[in-house]
């Protein structure tokens, strides 16, 4: 039984081996970002979890530090396997885009850092180059969200919020000056990946997975920091070799492969079951 959430009824399967995927340990590092009551369920539900496991597979290295970092388990009971992105999938229209566009994707709160995004933004020299920032996905500004928007003196005119499916985000990825990544914690990051195989420049956090999985592929920037991401997005957009970016990040991209994912999944079953083919 491969369990791919942190589920707690299998009491009835004690003679099955068991397998875990741990995601991230974002509750475990962010809790004031969650109320005590969810916090204390969440922790006693992946407690649980993790004691019925016989073995864990987390999805990047930094994810299975954390884990170990977190809670006492045995190291040899917990792999590393990454996920990944199709590869040479077909290339995405472009989007026809009034001004160039930096983007940013999915959710926007809590330790996603997208207001100090904003921040950035709005007091670098993009808006006066006629750069706009696109968020795709995440729902439409919240209350507070738009708040915040006047206040940094934004208009429409410079930021919005549009949805879409997958096709759509690729042409997203691949007409964008470049992705932002603003997070202070990523299990893994897969719109780094995702980006990075259709070409579009990565900038984001050097923190959590995102340094694993960026490698020299990325640019990085502190996200506690307004100045210095402001600095580095400025940087890249009006002086960058985004030539030399976008051939790393096209290298780095074909590391991560969903074929790689299920050969190493598949792998730790047989050698953790003792199958011979």
């Amino acid at each position: 039984l491969h369990m791919t959430y942190y589920n707690n009824n299998y009491k009835f399967l004690k003679k099955v081996f068991k397998f875990l995927t741990v995601y991230d340990l974002i509750h475990e590092k962010f809790p004031n970002y969650y109320s005590k009551s969810f916090i204390k369920f969440s922790l006693k539900k992946k407690k649980s979890a993790i004691d019925k496991a016989d073995h864990i597979i987390c999805i990047s290295e930094n994810t299975k530090q954390d884990l170990l970092n977190y809670y006492n388990i045995n190291k040899n009971k917990v792999s590393t396997v990454h996920l990944g992105v199709v590869q040479n999938r077909e290339r995405p229209a472009l989007i026809e885009a009034e001004r160039k566009f930096i983007l940013y994707v999915g959710d926007r709160n809590k330790y996603k850092n997208f207001k100090n995004l904003l921040k950035a933004y709005s007091n670098s020299k993009l808006l006066y180059e006629n750069f706009t920032l696109i968020c795709f996905g995440g729902g439409p500004f919240t209350h507070n969200e738009k708040k915040e928007i006047k206040s940094l003196k934004l208009s429409e005119s410079n930021i919005f919020q549009i949805s879409g499916n997958d096709e759509v985000l690729f042409s997203y990825y691949a007409s964008a000056e470049c992705l932002v990544i603003p997070s202070l914690y990523e299990g893994f990051g897969l719109p780094l990946i995702e980006a990075m195989s259709l070409n579009c420049p990565v900038l984001c956090s050097s923190t959590s997975s995102l340094a694993e999985i960026g490698a020299d592929a990325a640019i990085f920037f502190d996200p506690y920091s307004v100045e210095d991401l402001k600095y580095k997005i400025e940087k890249f957009i009006l002086d960058g070799d985004k030539k030399k970016i976008i051939e790393k990040g096209k290298y780095n991209a074909e590391l991560y492969t969903w074929d790689n994912c299920v050969n190493k999944t598949l792998k730790l079953y047989k050698e953790k079951l003792n199958y011979n083919d």
